[in-house]
C-alpha cells in the first residue's frame, strides 16, 4: 500500500480524495470517487446517535467503534480496496478533533498493516497541515482487534 491519508470535506480541497460516508459527500457538495464499502452501516450507528448526549460519550464511542470494527472493518479487505489508489485521501464529514470513522480507518490501516495514516488538511495548492486525531480510539481499537471480537 502507498501512503494514506484521512481529512474532512471542508478542510481538503485536492489530491486523490475519495468519499467514505454513506452519502458519498453529497451534503458536502462533493463529487469524487467513493468507498462506501468504508461507510457505516445500519443499527449501530442510529443507536450511537440516539445517544449523543444522553450516554457518556467515551462509552457511546467506545460501542460505536467496537461495532464498526465487528460490522465492517472485520468483514473487507482494505487492502484490495485502497490498493488501486495512488495515495488516497479518504473523507467524511467530522473535523480532525472530533469522533469520526475515518478516524479508526485510519487506526485499523495502521494496525494491521503498519502504515502510518496521517490526518490532514490540504488546499487547492496541495499544501498540507498535519492535523491530530483523538487518541483513544486507537487505544481501544486495539484492544478490540486484540480480543478478536466478532
Amino acid at each position: 500500500m502507498n501512503k494514506i491519508y484521512t481529512g474532512s470535506y471542508k478542510n481538503c480541497k485536492s489530491g486523490n480524495l475519495i468519499s467514505i460516508s454513506r452519502d458519498k459527500g453529497e451534503d458536502a457538495s462533493f463529487k469524487g470517487k467513493y468507498i462506501t464499502s468504508l461507510a457505516p452501516l445500519g443499527p449501530y450507528f442510529k443507536i450511537w446517535r440516539k445517544n449523543r448526549g444522553v450516554v457518556d460519550e467515551l462509552e457511546n464511542n467506545k460501542y460505536y467503534i467496537e461495532e464498526y470494527y465487528k460490522e465492517v472493518l472485520s468483514n473487507i479487505d482494505i487492502e484490495s480496496i485502497l490498493s488501486k489508489e495512488i495515495n488516497p485521501i479518504l473523507l467524511c464529514y467530522e473535523e480532525s478533533n472530533e469522533f469520526c470513522h475515518r478516524h479508526i480507518v485510519a487506526e485499523y490501516i495502521n494496525i494491521k498493516y503498519n502504515i502510518n495514516v496521517d490526518e490532514i488538511e490540504i488546499d487547492e495548492k496541495g499544501n498540507i497541515k498535519y492535523k491530530e486525531r483523538p487518541k483513544y480510539i486507537r487505544e481501544y481499537l486495539e484492544e478490540i482487534m486484540n480480543r478478536k471480537v466478532k
